[in-house]
């Protein structure tokens, strides 16, 4: 990590937490559900190393970009403590004739100027603002500079539009730098301009600056005209000294000339820039050499028709507008450090709440699985058995499911303290306790054959479907059973002949159940016995008629039984588990 990130907002640091939160919440408490695992975790990943990667190049573009800076002011701070960094006010120097204003000596190139009341920071070119207004937030722990000052001398302009070009150029690049430290920075403007060639008796009078400043947005005329009058005050109190007479004038002069031509270009509401936050302006009778063509002179010319003199270069160092500065507003702020700390805090109570509305969500959800299971069983009549069963086997799941969290603790995502599933389990248990499988179905059906066929006869008597009424009913009660129909007959006769007569019976009893319950024909089956198989003896008429007969057989299917046993009597934990992995 970068020392001016240790100084200031460990963004990289908040990111990386934010990222494992979400994970975390992603993971455990699922809020978006099971389908969004895997994606929401790339998209989390993604965005992490994106930002962290844009703060890493940024950090380090400004470091590259403001080094010297960086360098300079810890040379000339070194004996100032770290605290008053944040209290001593910090201002940015920007616009014409900085050399005159910090370097104090030939040859000296000074970056930074730590003066009595504020830490004066030279920026060379108006388009370096944002990144040195950035480094001197993270070199301050988190706090943006207090300032901006505009350094204007209209002296070393040729012409008003080439001044209202650079004047366009500073109010851009001071809106980015606001925007950049993600806080308002006042602004100021300071005037270098010779108003006269006479000098005062008062070796100090020329260095006072003339101007107005306030902790909100001035400025109007009248805080102007209050300027003049100060100066014009001040020249009839020192009637002897011409020279206050002439600098009132010139002064009067200059600034209707800077509210025309500066302020006018630097709050144009046409301009796409913020305007620029103007607090303070002020004017000192200094500068650089001047003549007739100059932008002032030649305004004052065009409307007194007098030409100002000429010039020459006052002597450097130039003060800096400290006046100007003793009013601007101060805004303490919180430590960067603290900050993160307070952004960790709500990222935990977003993370709380995300993990909230996810438990809450996934047990609304399982509570009406629930329930809609318990409905549909109980709106399955008695005699769908099969349906029963299947219902039957969800509510199981679902009541080994409450069991599992029961004995093996609730899992995150149903848990803090939204879970209310324990709740459903007497109404489950009480569903599957209160299942009564049907009454089993009658082994065999046996039927007289002589009461439905004629003697040596495979066709059935007209009226003999009276007789077969109740086969057919207990036929249609179980549709999933196979159905096996067998002939007999006694030992009068040939045996082959009795064996042929007994499955053509059996066939002929068959189609007909097929036609009258609509069974498919696959579900039956038909045996011939002939008189293999007599239940009573074939030497008395009583014995004979008894084996005489047609037997109806329902065959269950052992398999699908078996599993039924299995499901309903001892269910298997893989169900729940298997119902829980949807749900998730």
């Amino acid at each position: 990590m970068s020392s001016i990130e240790r100084l200031g907002y460990p963004a990289r640091i908040i990111v990386v937490y934010a990222a494992v939160l979400a994970l975390a919440v992603q993971w455990f408490v699922k809020p978006l559900g099971q389908g969004w695992l895997w994606p929401g975790t790339a998209i989390i990943l993604v965005a992490a190393a994106t930002l962290v990667g844009w703060r890493s190049i940024r950090l380090a573009r400004a470091r590259e970009r403001s080094a010297d800076m960086l360098k300079a002011l810890g040379t000339a701070t070194a004996e100032l403590p770290i605290s008053l960094r944040r209290r001593m006010p910090l201002v940015l120097v920007t616009g014409d004739v900085l050399a005159a204003l910090f370097d104090r000596r030939s040859g000296e190139n000074r970056l930074v100027f730590v003066g009595d009341g504020a830490i004066w920071v030279r920026v060379n070119r108006p388009q370096d603002l944002p990144q040195v207004a950035l480094a001197m937030r993270q070199w301050r722990d988190g706090q943006a500079p207090d300032g901006v000052v505009l350094s204007v001398a209209p002296a070393i302009h040729a012409d008003a539009d080439a001044l209202a070009q650079k004047l366009r150029l500073v109010r851009q690049a001071r809106a980015d730098a606001s925007r950049m430290v993600s806080a308002r920075l006042p602004g100021y403007v300071a005037v270098y301009q010779r108003l006269t060639r006479l000098e005062p008796q008062d070796t100090e009078a020329r260095a006072q600056w003339y101007g107005a400043s306030a902790a909100t947005p001035l400025v109007d005329s009248q805080s102007f005209e209050a300027v003049v009058r100060a100066a014009e005050a001040t020249a009839v109190h020192e009637s002897p000294d011409p020279y206050y007479a002439a600098h009132a004038a010139g002064l009067a002069s200059i600034v209707g000339w800077t509210q025309r031509v500066v302020f006018s270009t630097l709050s144009d509401p046409r301009q796409p820039a913020q305007p620029w936050p103007l607090h303070g302006a002020g004017w000192l009778d200094c500068g650089p050499a001047s003549d007739a063509s100059r932008p002032w002179e030649r305004d004052v010319r065009s409307s007194t028709h007098v030409a100002p003199p000429s010039v020459a270069t006052s002597r450097a160092p130039w003060s800096l507008p400290q006046p100007l500065i003793e009013s601007m507003p101060r805004h303490l702020r919180a430590s960067p450090r603290l900050a993160a700390m307070g952004h960790a805090l709500a990222l935990v109570a977003l993370a709380a709440v995300a993990s909230f509305w996810g438990s809450g969500q996934h047990n609304a959800e399982f509570i009406a699985r629930a329930r809609a299971d318990l409905d549909r069983y109980a709106a399955i009549p008695a005699d769908r058995d099969s349906a029963r069963r299947d219902a039957l086997k969800e509510i199981v799941a679902d009541r080994d499911e409450l069991d599992h969290y029961a004995r093996d603790g609730v899992p995150l995502r149903l848990g803090f303290g939204l879970y209310h599933g324990a709740r459903l389990s007497p109404s489950l248990n009480h569903a599957i306790a209160s299942y009564q499988p049907p009454p089993p179905a009658p082994a065999v059906v046996t039927l007289d054959s002589m009461s439905l066929f004629d003697s040596g006869k495979a066709v059935l008597k007209p009226g003999s479907n009276r007789a077969l009424v109740g086969s057919l009913e207990m036929i249609k009660a179980h549709p999933d059973k196979r159905i096996l129909v067998a002939g007999y007959t006694d030992n009068v006769g040939d045996s082959a002949s009795n064996l042929k007569l007994s499955l053509a019976r059996a066939a002929a009893l068959r189609d007909w159940l097929v036609d009258a319950s609509g069974i498919a024909a696959t579900q039956f089956a038909i045996q011939g016995y002939g008189d293999t198989r007599p239940i009573a003896s074939n030497e008395t008429d009583e014995g004979r008629a008894r084996n005489r007969r047609v037997e109806i057989t329902l065959v269950p299917d052992n398999t699908a039984a078996s599993a039924h046993v299995s499901s309903v009597q001892a269910p298997s934990l893989a169900n729940a588990a298997d119902r829980r992995n949807n749900m998730q």
